[in-house]
């Protein structure tokens, strides 16, 4: 039956063309008769003004029995369009459909139209530079389909004149003023804090809606208008599910749909219940506008305060951010190995110094390639994940933390990995070239969790890109990152500076062990978000098995021992550790029994957070309250850093709580799509973000990803005192 309904689509689309091409009327004023319809192109205001902005549109009054179509026609079908003639200066915004209604033709077709009188409404915006005295003509070529048994395209030229007033001149609305705005009225609004998810697997679309507003639906008499054409198979049943404040829908999936479904938009049609939508019968969601919905802000407002920037600048804060962030908490300690190695080097040929700066750079820039290029096919694919996203699984938080160990114990002298590791001192045997590598990419493993700055607004905006721009962005963060490296191997006279080799880099090599240990105690805390405080027994218990694998090799499988002593050596050193890495690795029982970061009582610094959830920042905002989202996660070092520098100031809390500010904390140590669809509503991939509603305007200010008590009471300044706070 799909193939017959693509077929008439494709008949139904011949004929509007075929119609159109024979249509050589003039554009004319007032309403035209095309036998199936009366058309007639209306505007809200019988005069304008210099760069006003006012409602045109095109009003279809159908002979009984005929319909037209919705956006997405359905089974058979064609949407009605317009070709605008506007007056130099003049802009005209999208077509705007009303809430369709299902119809039902022979056999068994379901479409999505309209019968009756009908308005397609447009905003239309003047230039400041318009003349008193002149009239401006406003043109539609519309085009349509009009269908009863059978199908007759339709179309009008049609035309509606303007005289252009004084600015400030009084005058009053048009004819069809009141039927315009009753008609607008009735479009599907979205209503605030309404937060739609889906999940699109290969034969089905399942969509789940919160918001408190369903409560009272009857769910018998649901149905879901799926915007995108050809995603939802129309004449399917669909199934409603209502528990609370949460509607499960379940769609049948178009046969014909091709490639990931990217968003789910439509409108929700019921007769009763949403009463707060000015007494409409419908609302509309989007699963790209969950964000904008609960900060009570447009999709324009969501897109400015995000991201705003270019390509060029988002290129540009990638590489800077890149250098900086060889400075963040996360990364400091890995860069004693870099340390060592140009140390190492000083003095030797300038082409082996600078092979093992490009080395280290391709390492960094394979790292980050392999792991934008699974961001961006897990997040085509329908997942909800950000940049950081490989810290959420506690496998990849265990390799990390048992890598950094065992660097920390060969760095101590308990063992030497050799050549194919980090190559130090005197006692590795070759150029060490693969060292150099892998020190990017450990390096690189270990500074995804961070954001800083300028990184935030230029990975958050490399998201909505195509993947070959995306691709490019993480590039030049990747060379950002390296570029220290690289122009430190180009300029072999600064590498003389260093001190020449010699018995002081064995000390210095075992210094720079306790940095990687260091770096151990903060994976250890992020595996406890993941495993809980029973669980690190045996994160630590299987560390300490690893160590003594790693002694026995040292001990006993040295250069210096026979052939049978080193291979039984390193056989049951093996053996040791594998027990060891058994032990580390959490089972799913321990990672599913535990809980993200609590909210709800007051932290060591005495502050009290609220559990992040969009309806309670909805309903903080209309209480006229101001608001404090922390979004962080346990293995953000930045994150801990700005906690412990910002809430440690007694002036900061006191004035937090002056102020009656209500202090949410989205935590994103494990993976939730709701936080992660709330950065991207910022422009932003990944933690921290710190974003301020005052209480009283829409839009929020978002704070730097480095802060400090200067920086927190400047934006507390900025907002002013809330009517809260002065009750």
């Amino acid at each position: 039956m799909n193939a017959i309904a693509q077929s008439l689509k494709l008949f139904t689309i011949a004929l509007s063309f075929l119609s159109a091409l024979a249509m050589g009327q003039e554009f004319r004023e007032g309403p035209v008769d095309t036998d199936q319809a009366i058309a007639e192109l209306v505007s809200d205001v019988a005069a304008i003004r210099p760069g006003q902005s006012f409602d045109v549109a095109l009003r279809l009054d159908l002979d009984p029995h005929w319909h037209v179509y919705w956006k997405n026609p359905g089974d058979t079908g064609l949407a009605p369009s317009i070709e605008w003639t506007v007056p130099e200066g003049f802009q005209v915004g999208e077509l705007e459909f009303p809430a369709p209604e299902q119809i039902i033709t022979p056999p068994d077709f379901v479409s999505y139209g309209y019968e009756g009188q009908v308005f397609f409404v447009a905003r239309v915006t003047a230039p400041e530079t318009l003349v008193a005295g002149t009239t401006v003509s406003i043109q539609a070529d519309a085009s349509w389909l009009a269908c009863e048994q059978m199908c007759v395209p339709g179309g009008a030229q049609l035309a509606v004149s303007l005289p252009v007033t004084e600015d400030g001149e009084s005058f009053g609305p048009s004819d069809w003023a009141q039927a315009l705005n009753a008609a607008r009225d009735a479009f599907p609004k979205q209503p605030a804090a309404a937060h739609l998810t889906f999940e699109s697997l290969s034969s089905s679309v399942t969509a789940n809606l919160e918001w408190e507003g369903l409560s009272g639906v009857d769910q018998e008499k649901l149905y879901f208008y799926a915007e995108e054409e050809g995603l939802v198979n129309s004449a399917a049943e669909q199934t409603f599910v209502l528990s609370g404040t949460s509607l499960i829908i379940s769609m049948e999936k178009s046969e014909y749909h091709e490639g990931a479904v990217e968003r789910l938009s439509g409108v929700l049609q019921y007769d009763s219940g949403f009463e707060t939508i000015r007494g409409a019968k419908s609302i509309f969601v989007d699963s790209a506008r969950v964000l904008g919905a609960f900060a009570g802000s447009t999709d324009a407002a969501r897109v400015e305060g995000g991201t705003g920037i270019t390509f060029a600048q988002a290129l540009l804060f990638a590489f800077v951010g890149g250098m900086i962030l060889n400075l963040m908490p996360c990364v400091f300690p890995v860069l004693s190995i870099k340390i060592i190695g140009f140390v190492q080097h000083s003095g030797e040929d300038r082409k082996k110094v600078l092979t093992h700066g490009l080395l280290f750079a391709g390492g960094v820039l394979a790292s980050f390639w392999a792991l934008a290029g699974a961001l961006l096919a897990l997040r085509a694919g329908g997942e909800s994940l950000g940049w950081g996203f490989q810290l959420q699984s506690p496998y990849f938080v265990g390799a990390l933390l048992l890598i950094i160990f065992l660097f920390g114990l060969s760095m101590a002298g308990v063992f030497e990995i050799g050549t194919s590791a980090i190559g130090l001192a005197g006692k590795v045997k070759g150029d060490g070239y693969g060292s150099s590598f892998f020190s990017g990419v450990l390096a690189t493993a270990v500074a995804t969790p961070c954001t800083g700055p300028f990184m935030g607004s230029s990975l958050g905006f490399a998201l909505t890109l195509s993947a070959f721009q995306s691709m490019t962005v993480f590039t030049f963060l990747a060379l950002g990152m390296a570029a220290p490296y690289v122009i430190l191997s180009s300029f072999p006279k600064l590498i003389d500076k260093l001190p020449r080799p010699g018995p002081w880099m064995e000390t210095f090599k075992q210094a720079m062990s306790f940095p990687m240990f260091a770096t151990c105690i903060w994976l250890i805390s992020v595996m406890g978000a993941h495993v809980g405080s029973d669980g690190l027994v045996m994160v630590m218990g299987g560390l300490l098995v690893v160590a003594i694998g790693a002694w026995i090799y040292g001990r006993w499988a040295t250069p210096v021992k026979s052939i049978a002593t080193r291979r039984f050596s390193t056989a049951i050193a093996s053996i040791v550790c594998v027990v060891g890495i058994w032990m580390l690795m959490p089972s799913e029982e321990a990672t599913s029994a535990v809980a993200a970061e609590a909210a709800g009582g007051p932290d060591k610094y005495g502050v009290v957070w609220e559990s992040f959830s969009p309806d309670r920042v909805t309903a903080a905002r209309a209480e006229g309250k101001p608001v404090f989202i922390d979004f962080t996660a346990q293995w953000c070092l930045t994150c801990k850093a700005n906690k412990a520098v910002v809430f440690a100031s007694d002036e900061v809390r006191q004035r937090f709580s002056d102020m009656g500010v209500v202090m949410v904390k989205a935590d994103w140590t494990k993976r939730d799509p709701v936080i992660t669809e709330a950065l991207e509503s910022f422009g932003r991939s990944g933690v921290p973000l710190y974003v301020l509603y005052d209480g009283k305007t829409e839009s929020p200010q978002i704070l730097p990803e480095l802060l400090n008590p200067g920086i927190v009471l400047d934006a507390l300044d900025a907002i002013g005192p809330s009517s809260i706070a002065s009750r």
